[in-house]
C-alpha cells in the first residue's frame, strides 16, 4: 500500500458523513459505503486523466465531486441509520416533520433544503441595529450616518463600501458582531453605504455607476457633513475591489481625498484562473462556458438573479451548504438553525447585467484592474495612483477568493500595505469579534511568495479587529467633538438601516 493510498484511506474512514458505528457494525452498510468510496476514486481519476487543459480537468474533478457529493448513501432515507433510528424512537415524527419542512422547501426556497431559520432574523430589530441616520439617498444607494458612542471622535471618517452581491450589514450584524459598532466604540464617525436591490430596469448599471453614483457621492456628503478633506474607506470582496478601484481613478485635486482602503477577503489579480478553480470558487465561472452562461442568463433577466448567486455559493460547498442541511432537515426532522451569519448569506441582492459583464470580461477574464488596462468612467485605472496605506485580510480557509491569490494584491501597491491572514472562511474570518476565538497572522517577510509570507508570519490569537483598530486610529487624525448627524444640506431621516436593506 503506498503512502498515498494510505492517507487517502485514513480520510475515508474520518468522513464524518459516515461516523455513525452502523457504516461499519452492519455489513451491507459497510459494504455500500466502501462501493461508494471506490465509485468516487474511479470519477475522481477518470475526470483527472481527461485530454483536457489542466485548468479543465480541474473543474471535471469538481464537477465529479459535486455528484459525488450527491449520490452519497446518507442522504437517503433507506440506509441512514441516525434517521432510521429516529424515526422509530419518535414513532415516525421526525419523518412526520422532516415531510412538512420538505414541502416548505418545495413552496418557498425552490427545492433546496433550507439553510437558516428565515423567521428568526430581520434587519433592524436584531440584525443591523447600531443606531443611525439615512443621510442622502438616490436611484442607487442609501447613506447612513450613525450615533457616535464617544465623547470625541477621530477627524477623519470612516466609509463602509459594501458588496453589492449581498447586503451591507456583514459589517452591523448583531450587537456584538458589528464591525460597525467596534469602530463606533472606538471613537470613529462612521458612514456605510446601503445598496438598492436592482430590477430589469437597472440593468444598465455597471461599475462606473457604482463609482459615479455611489462613492463619489458618498465621499462628498461625508465630507460636506464632517467638514474633513480626508476619508478612510474599508470594504468587502467586490467592495473592497472597487474601493482599490476608486484609489487607482482619483486623481491629486479631488476632495475629499481618500486616506486609507481597508480590503477584506478582495480579489483584484486574476492571474492565477487554475488555482481559482481548484478551489472550487469563482474560478468556475471564469471558464469560457461559464462566462457565455452567465452573461446569457443576465442578458435575458437583466440582472444577475441574487437567489441563483445563492445556489450558485451552496453548490461550491454543496455537503455542507446542501446534503448535511437535507439530512438534518428532511431525515432528521431538525428545524434550520438560527445563525445571523448564515441568514445574512441567503439575504441576496441581484447584480445588474452591466455590472455583471464587467466584472467577468474586463477583470477577470482581461485582468484588467492589475495589468493597469482597466478603464472606469473614462479614465485609465493607474495602480501608481493607489498611495494610500492599505490594510488587507484574506482568509485562510476561503472557497471563494483563496488568500494565496488575494494576497497578491500586496505586490500590485506601491504604498505602505499590511497582509493579515485571518482564520476561517470568506464570511467568518470577517465577523470576528473578541472573544470568538478568531486567530491571525501578519509579519511575514516582504515580497516574499505566499507560502514563505506565511513561514515567516507571526500568529497572534486574537481578533483581526484589535490590530485594524490600531493601524485606523494612527490614520484617522486628532480627536474632536463629534459632527452633527446629517445636516440643512443633507437631513437625518429613516432610523439605520434605512429603506433598501427591506427590499
Amino acid at each position: 500500500m503506498t503512502a498515498d493510498t494510505a492517507a487517502l484511506l485514513r480520510a475515508e474512514a474520518r468522513d464524518p458523513r459516515f461516523l455513525d458505528p452502523a457504516w461499519t457494525s452492519v455489513p451491507a452498510l459497510r459494504a455500500l459505503r466502501d462501493t461508494y468510496f471506490a465509485g468516487v476514486r474511479i470519477a475522481d481519476r477518470t475526470a483527472a486523466a481527461l485530454p483536457l487543459p489542466a485548468a479543465d480537468r480541474t473543474a471535471a474533478r469538481f464537477l465529479a465531486r459535486l455528484a459525488a457529493d450527491a449520490l452519497a448513501p446518507p442522504n437517503l432515507l433507506p440506509v441512514n441509520p441516525a434517521a432510521l433510528r429516529k424515526a422509530a424512537r419518535t414513532r415516525g415524527r421526525s419523518l412526520l416533520q422532516g415531510t412538512r419542512h420538505l414541502l416548505s422547501d418545495v413552496r418557498h426556497n425552490r427545492g433546496l433544503p433550507a439553510l437558516v431559520d428565515r423567521h428568526a432574523f430581520e434587519a433592524g430589530r436584531n440584525l443591523a441595529t447600531t443606531p443611525g441616520r439615512v443621510v442622502f439617498r438616490n436611484h442607487l444607494m442609501e447613506l447612513i450616518q450613525y450615533e457616535p458612542r464617544t465623547a470625541t471622535v477621530h477627524a477623519v471618517p470612516l466609509l463602509g463600501c459594501p458588496p453589492w452581491v449581498n447586503k451591507f450589514y456583514i459589517a452591523d450584524l448583531s450587537p456584538g458582531r458589528s464591525i460597525v459598532q467596534w469602530a463606533v466604540e472606538h471613537g470613529h464617525t462612521v458612514f456605510t453605504i446601503s445598496y438598492r436591490n436592482p430590477d430589469a430596469s437597472l440593468r444598465h448599471i455597471g461599475f462606473d455607476d457604482y463609482l459615479r453614483d455611489s462613492l463619489l457621492p458618498a465621499m462628498a456628503v461625508v465630507r460636506d457633513i464632517t467638514g474633513a478633506e480626508e476619508v478612510n474607506l474599508f470594504g468587502g470582496c467586490l467592495g473592497g475591489l472597487i474601493g482599490l478601484m476608486l484609489a487607482a481613478w482619483l486623481d491629486d485635486d479631488h476632495r475629499p481625498r481618500l486616506r486609507t482602503v481597508t480590503a477584506l477577503n478582495t480579489l483584484a489579480d486574476f492571474t492565477d484562473i487554475t488555482a481559482l478553480t481548484r478551489a472550487g470558487g469563482i474560478g468556475l465561472l471564469l471558464r469560457g462556458p461559464g462566462v457565455r452562461l452567465v452573461e446569457a442568463l443576465t442578458a435575458a433577466q437583466g440582472v444577475m438573479s441574487g437567489r441563483n448567486l445563492e445556489l450558485f455559493f451552496r453548490l461550491l460547498r454543496s455537503d455542507d451548504l446542501i446534503w448535511s442541511r437535507l439530512k438534518a432537515g428532511w431525515l432528521l426532522g431538525e428545524r434550520p438553525p438560527a445563525y445571523d451569519l448564515l441568514y445574512w448569506n441567503c439575504d441576496t441582492l441581484n447584480v445588474p447585467h452591466r455590472a455583471q459583464q464587467y466584472l467577468l470580461r474586463n477583470l477577470c477574464l482581461d485582468n484588467g484592474f492589475a495589468a493597469g488596462t482597466a478603464e472606469l468612467a473614462g479614465r485609465r485605472l493607474r495602480l501608481g495612483r493607489i498611495t494610500q496605506d492599505v490594510f488587507l485580510v484574506a482568509a485562510r480557509d476561503d472557497h471563494l477568493v483563496p488568500w494565496t491569490s488575494a494576497y497578491r494584491t500586496v505586490r500590485l501597491l506601491p504604498g505602505d500595505v499590511r497582509f493579515h491572514l485571518a482564520s476561517g472562511g470568506h464570511n467568518a474570518a470577517v465577523v470576528a469579534p473578541p472573544g470568538s476565538g478568531a486567530s491571525y497572522w501578519t509579519g511575514g517577510p516582504d515580497g516574499a511568495p505566499a507560502s514563505g509570507w506565511l513561514a515567516g508570519a507571526t500568529e497572534y490569537h486574537d481578533t483581526w479587529w484589535r490590530a485594524w483598530a490600531r493601524w485606523l486610529a494612527q490614520r484617522a487624525g486628532p480627536q474632536r467633538p463629534p459632527p452633527p448627524l446629517g445636516n440643512a444640506r443633507h437631513p437625518a431621516t429613516d432610523p439605520a438601516p434605512g429603506r433598501y436593506v427591506l427590499t
